[in-house]
């Protein structure tokens, strides 16, 4: 499915929904921005407790964060999501209110539009279903299913999964299997599992050189000219150029700012924002000295104010790996392959306990894009793939 060029000509549907399409659309429908949960997690937490689940709501610092469990002991398979979203942004850009959740036809099938709607409202309806879904076809199943799911996820993390880590460990429920719905299909639906994820490193570099007169060049020091060369330079020079199981790590300039607003004065300092996604071969302290040396050997002077926001996390094999591929393939009537491109996620917390975790989602190609939208065929189709999944799991 690809996104929609003619939005606003779209058909408004009104079909019989199923649960789980119900389901997201009413969470859509609420206005979620990080880290405000705004009510979303109760609609999950009502129809967990009626099914028997034991949920328990963890706040901190302004987050909110859910966890139900069914069972007892192992294995623990867990799902993982969040039910805050990015702002919608300028709202010229959507053809549509960002949180009508209404049904659009679009590339030629029924879809959920709105903000969250893949990105991951659709997941969190998803893995909810397929949890109520599975202890209704096995009352007595062995081990324990359930789900995390948390506020600040496409925030700062602040008293999200980090902090609910910590109560896993206390409580003896770190799981043995987590299946993440971020959006992980990238031309069809199943195309793509993602076993694992870059790291995230964010940097703020302030390049110094020496205020001046535009016109008096010789008594003073660009620092926007120093800037570019080191640009250049870190783009010239990337740290690696992949591995076995990732693409290169990457380098990307997010945010700049330089000068005082007049055309006449040559800024002092050039100050910019940037972005390391890091794979296996690299390391936080690998990262800084690349980028140091970098700038010592062209004579730059910089200081740097360094943010580490969490490691590269992969599943090389194992039974959840087999067990989503072989759902995927029944559901699909296709294999899907195993990739660790695109951003990182919440699994990144969770992976290092020692847990098989992947990501397997819905299209990505308009999550964060104003008329964000998912397909409620592919919705239905996550649901299914996902009781498989759970059933196989826990056999």
């Amino acid at each position: 499915m690809q996104q929609s060029s003619k939005a606003s000509d779209a058909l408004k549907l009104s079909p019989k929904l199923t649960k789980v399409q119900a389901l997201a659309q009413a969470l859509v429908r609420i206005k979620s921005v990080t880290p405000d949960d705004n009510g979303c997690q109760n609609l999950i937490k009502d129809k967990l407790e009626k099914a028997g689940f034991h949920c328990i709501t963890l706040q901190e610092k302004g987050t909110t964060n859910l966890l139900a469990i069914h069972g007892k002991g192992r294995p623990f398979a867990m799902f993982l999501g969040h039910t805050d979203v990015v702002p919608e942004g300028d709202h010229c850009q959507w053809d549509h209110d960002p949180y009508c959740g209404d049904i659009y036809e679009l590339d030629g099938e029924p879809c959920l539009y709105g903000r969250g709607s893949a990105d991951m409202k659709g997941g969190d309806a998803a893995m909810t279903e397929a949890l109520l879904q599975f202890v209704d076809e096995h009352p007595e199943h062995q081990g324990s299913v359930g789900l995390l799911i948390t506020s600040n996820e496409e925030g700062d993390a602040v008293g999200g999964v980090p902090y609910c880590v910590e109560y896993l460990k206390e409580h003896d429920l770190i799981p043995d299997y987590c299946l993440i719905p971020e959006p992980s299909s990238v031309k069809i639906f199943g195309d793509e599992i993602k076993n694992g994820r870059r790291g995230d490193i964010n940097v703020t570099i302030t390049v110094h050189g020496i205020q001046g007169h535009v016109a008096v060049p010789e008594s003073c020091d660009n620092a926007a000219h120093h800037a570019a060369r080191l640009i250049c330079a870190l783009i010239d020079n990337p740290c690696d150029q992949g591995s076995e199981f990732f693409p290169p790590t990457s380098f990307q300039v997010s945010n700049c700012h330089c000068g005082t607003g007049a055309d006449n004065v040559v800024p002092g300092t050039f100050t910019m924002r940037c972005n390391f996604r890091f794979n296996d071969l690299q390391s936080f302290e690998n990262i800084k000295k690349h980028v140091c040396e970098i700038a010592d050997n062209l004579h730059i002077k910089c200081d740097y104010d360094w943010s580490y926001e969490g490691p590269y996390f992969l599943t090389k094999g194992g039974k959840l790996l087999d067990v989503m591929k072989a759902c995927v393939t029944e559901v699909m009537g296709k294999e899907p392959v195993f990739t660790t491109s695109g951003g990182t996620s919440d699994g990144r917390f969770i992976a290092p306990l020692g847990v098989e975790t992947m990501e397997f989602g819905p299209i990505t190609e308009t999550i964060h894009r104003a008329n964000e939208h998912v397909s409620l065929a592919s919705l239905q189709q996550l649901q299914e793939i996902y009781a498989k999944a759970l059933a196989k799991l826990m056999a």
